[in-house]
Parts: structure tokens; C-alpha cells; sequence
């Protein structure tokens, strides 16, 4: 029977207790003999905390634990034993000033219990560095640092400014000590969700590799394919067999559902692993992973400012804004890619930018579910039934269900940006169906002109025209004058095409009326 650690984090214990275990150690080995300081920066529930508990496992030379691993056959020598101070900012909440301090004065108490105490009324930036120093005259060896989500007591408090620039400064502080004891440390690295500009940790540690980008750690978190196929082959027949699909449907599907992360430009494909193996161990391809939790951030990005409908596929964003920019500025995008929302989709080498688009179906559906909850206009249960809902009727080839439902959901939401031109209705639409989703193209271009949208079902394609303040016979009219059907009536498309010609009301500001013919 096949172990998941669906809930375990530790290195140590998924080893020990027999659970699946997907080997990353080969890149430990090449942080530790390439460089000192590192940062890396990915989504939450990516593997970052798993990556900082195989590190203190090798660290603390417990050598049993790797056998079988990478790590075991590239350093076959006898490996040292360092001292190994570890930080895990989830643990705890920070909604009030004493709460940081709170912190890090445990991991301190902690530490001290075992390398020696000092002056308890010191600073902890203080007897961070005292300790530091302590450690490494005493053991005439260097100490690891290593930092789980580095950023959560500032990001935590995004809403708080007093409360946030407080937590800056104490982390700037404490972070700083790293500097000025470089020759006392064999080993730090940092994770987060992205970079925080004002903290200036990156700054004060001026060597300090941020290897988030880089093509040789793409995979150092998460899942590639080889790697699912090669780990979790078992899972995959259980899940097929469960579900009555081939083993080929079932890899498709798991890849529609949670791959399409991308962290370089190289592309390389990386299914998020919280919700693969929870897929893999509950038998069932669901939404995990935005069921954990959404960034908090992301909601008030939502709040504080009149999107509209955000139209973030196809966002191009430089390299230095990526590298560079602040996981808590005003830039709804990076924010999104920070986060996991959003993801590189394309790079151009020449312009060294970056094309950002939504990863997979769970992040679509997910996206959508927070924007309607930021909206304060539905709720998390109202939101889930509307995505079925749209994706049931196109499943089951029911256009007239598809098109109601838009047109209550239209009527219902006043964040929609309401305008009398047609082409902003065309993109809201057009965008919602993406979120929830649908396989939607636009403006695609004929020799007659460019459809609005083109809807693929798993029945029938849809060529859908929409006019604003006019009628359905006219949008269906143009359909045919333009003969936007004909490019997809031959024989490389098995399918049925459907003609489908929408009026937007001015007055009613939603759809009002629709005729459907097969072409």
C-alpha cells in the first residue's frame, strides 16, 4: 500500500515511516559546493518546507536517512556534522507587537538551551550574533542558518502599517547579524513567497544568491513529469482503476488539474505537489490546493482597487520587475505570480520579459472563487456551483444553460465594468469563461474578419458573436456574412459546429436574448 505524506513535512519522518518521497537531494548538493547564501522564493504548499528539512537532515549528518538518494552517491565520503539553527516563521501568528519579538526570543531560548546561554535582556538581534559567534569559537565549526517563510510576520500584517513596519524593522535587524558574522557561517538560506523591497535583508546580504529564477532550480520544489511517472506509477493505476480510465486519461487529466508551473525561462513543467498527491491519495481530482488558503494580500489587492474584471493572461513583466519587485507593492500581477496564481508562460530571450498566464484548472477556478469572494457579492459555496454549473453545461453540450447562467451571473455583479461599448462586454465574458475554466479562444482571425469568441466543448464547438444594443438576429447575420464557421467544417475536426449570435442590453446590462443554429 502506497504512503502519501499528506500531512507530514518532515524529512525525517516521511523517510522513517515509509512514505512516498520524491529525491530533490541532488540539488542540495549543488547549492552547498556552488555557494553560501541563497534565497529561494515559491507558492505556498510548493515543498519549501520539506526542502528545509531534508537540508537539516544533511546538515546534521543523519547519513541513514539519504541512503538511496542522490546525495548518498555524490558524497560518499564521511560527512561533518554542523550546527544547524533553524527558523520556521509559520508557527506562529504576529497580529500584535509583542508577538515577533515573542518568536524569536523561543528559537533563541531554544538554541541557548543547547550552545550556551547569554544576557536575556540583550536585544534578540543581539544575542542572535553572540550566539552566532558563541557557537562557532566553541565548535571551531561554522553554523547553518536555515529560514522557513521569512517574509510571514510582514506580509501577515500587510493590513496593520504600524504593525508591519514594526516587523520590519525587528527582522531587519535580526537578518542583519548575517553580515556581520559571514566568517561564522558555513550554510543560509531563506524561503518565501517573493521579496520584500523595504527589508533590505537582500541588500545587507550583498552575496546573497536568489536562485528562484534560475533554470537549474526550476524543479527543486515541486513535481516534473518523469518524476510523477517515475514515483508514482502505482498512484496513477490506483487513481485510473478507481476512476475507470485509462492510465493515459488519467495523466491528462492530473496534468490539466495541477501542472503548468514554470519558475525560468527554460519552461519546464512542474505539477504542484500538495494537490497532486492529495489527488493521487484520496482517489479524487479535486481542488486542493486554493482550498488551503488564499493570501490575504491578494483579497485586499481586490478591495482597495476597481479592477473590473482582471484580465491577467497574457501579462508580460521584465526580469528585474520579477526579481526585484515587492511581493506587498500595488501590482496585482506579481502579487498573483508571487503566490502561485500566476505563472511564466513564455519567455523572449531577446527582451529578456516574461509572459505570465494562469498555470492549471485549479488556479483558474481558484482566482475566480477569490475574486467573487473579494466582491463581498458571493460566497465561496455560490461561486463553486456557478463553475460547475458553466462547465456541466458545455460538458453536456447545453448552450441555452450556459448562456442563462452567464446572464444571471452578469446581472448580478456590479463590479463588472459597465460600458456601452460592446468589445468590454466581449472581454469579460470572454475572461469569466477562461477563470472558470472553459476552453475559450478570441478575436480569432478569418480571411472575413475575427469571431468574438470561439467556446470548444467536448461535444461541439461553438462560434459565438455578441452585439450591444442590437439584436441576435444581427449577430447571427454576421456570423454568416463573415463565414466564421467555415474554418472549422473539414475533416480535422470530428466535432458539430453551433452558430450562437448574443445581444447585451444597455438598459438591463446583462444578456438579453440569443438565437443557436447548427452551421
Amino acid at each position: 500500500m502506497v504512503k502519501y505524506p499528506v500531512s507530514e513535512s518532515s524529512f525525517r519522518e516521511i523517510i522513517r515511516g515509509g512514505y512516498k518521497y520524491v529525491d530533490k537531494t541532488m540539488y542540495i548538493h549543488q547549492l552547498v559546493n556552488t555557494g553560501k547564501f541563497y534565497f529561494l522564493s515559491r507558492p505556498r504548499r510548493f515543498g519549501k518546507s520539506m526542502l528545509l528539512s531534508t537540508m537539516y537532515s544533511y546538515f546534521n549528518a543523519d547519513r541513514e536517512l539519504f541512503k538511496g538518494l542522490a546525495l548518498d552517491t555524490l558524497e560518499p565520503e564521511e560527512w561533518t556534522k554542523y550546527p544547524v539553527l533553524r527558523m520556521d516563521f509559520t508557527r506562529s501568528g504576529y497580529n500584535t507587537d509583542g508577538d515577533l519579538p515573542r518568536v524569536l526570543r523561543s528559537f533563541l531560548d531554544e538554541w541557548e538551551k543547547e550552545y550556551g546561554e547569554f544576557d536575556r535582556e540583550d536585544p534578540v538581534d543581539l544575542r542572535f550574533s553572540k550566539l552566532i559567534r558563541h557557537i562557532h569559537d566553541n565548535t571551531s565549526q561554522q553554523v547553518v542558518v536555515l529560514i522557513d517563510e521569512y517574509d510571514s510576520p510582514i506580509v501577515d500584517v500587510h493590513d496593520k502599517p504600524e504593525l508591519e513596519r514594526l516587523n520590519r524593522k525587528i527582522l531587519h535587524d535580526f537578518y542583519r547579524v548575517m553580515k556581520s558574522n559571514t566568517d561564522c557561517l558555513k550554510f543560509v538560506f531563506l524561503t518565501g513567497v517573493g521579496k520584500l523591497g523595504q527589508i533590505n535583508i537582500f541588500s545587507g546580504l550583498n552575496n546573497i544568491v536568489d536562485i528562484s529564477l534560475l533554470p537549474q532550480y526550476s524543479a527543486i520544489c515541486g513535481i516534473t513529469f518523469d518524476e510523477l511517472e517515475r514515483n508514482f506509477r502505482e498512484g496513477i493505476e490506483d487513481l485510473a482503476r478507481k476512476r475507470n480510465w485509462t492510465n493515459e486519461e488519467t495523466l491528462l487529466k492530473l496534468k490539466a488539474q495541477y501542472d503548468g508551473y514554470h519558475f525560468s525561462e527554460d519552461l519546464i513543467d512542474v505539477y504542484n505537489p500538495f494537490s497532486l498527491v492529495r489527488a493521487l491519495y484520496s482517489l479524487s481530482i479535486g481542488d486542493y490546493w486554493f482550498q488551503s488558503g488564499t493570501p490575504t494580500r491578494l483579497i485586499h489587492l481586490f478591495l482597495e482597487n476597481d479592477w473590473g474584471t482582471p484580465d491577467l493572461e497574457g501579462t508580460v513583466m521584465s526580469r528585474v520587475m520579477l526579481e526585484s519587485g515587492d511581493v506587498l507593492g500595488d501590482n496585482l500581477a506579481l502579487t498573483c505570480f508571487y503566490t502561485g496564481y500566476l505563472t511564466i508562460k513564455d519567455y523572449n530571450q531577446r527582451r529578456d520579459n516574461f509572459v505570465l498566464g494562469y498555470p492549471n484548472k485549479e488556479v483558474r477556478k481558484g482566482f475566480f472563487m477569490n475574486l467573487m469572494e473579494a466582491a463581498k457579492k458571493w460566497d465561496m459555496g455560490r461561486a463553486y456551483n456557478f463553475v460547475n454549473s458553466l462547465n456541466d453545461f458545455i460538458d453536456n453540450d447545453d448552450i441555452e444553460g450556459f448562456l442563462q447562467e452567464m446572464k444571471s451571473f452578469l446581472a448580478g455583479i456590479p463590479y463588472i465594468a459597465y460600458t456601452d461599448k460592446e468589445s468590454q462586454w466581449q472581454k469579460d465574458i470572454l475572461i469569466i469563461s477562461r477563470l472558470v475554466g472553459l476552453q475559450v479562444e478570441a478575436e480569432r482571425r478569418t480571411s472575413q474578419g475575427r469571431m468574438d469568441m470561439v467556446l470548444e466543448g467536448s461535444k461541439a464547438i461553438y462560434i459565438i458573436e455578441f452585439k450591444y444594443g442590437s439584436t441576435p438576429e444581427d449577430a447571427l447575420a454576421q456570423i454568416d456574412k463573415k463565414q466564421y464557421a467555415l474554418p472549422y467544417q473539414n475533416s480535422l475536426n470530428p466535432k458539430p459546429v453551433v452558430k450562437v449570435g448574443v445581444n447585451i442590453s444597455p438598459e438591463t446590462r446583462t444578456i438579453d436574448g440569443w438565437i443557436i443554429e447548427n452551421a
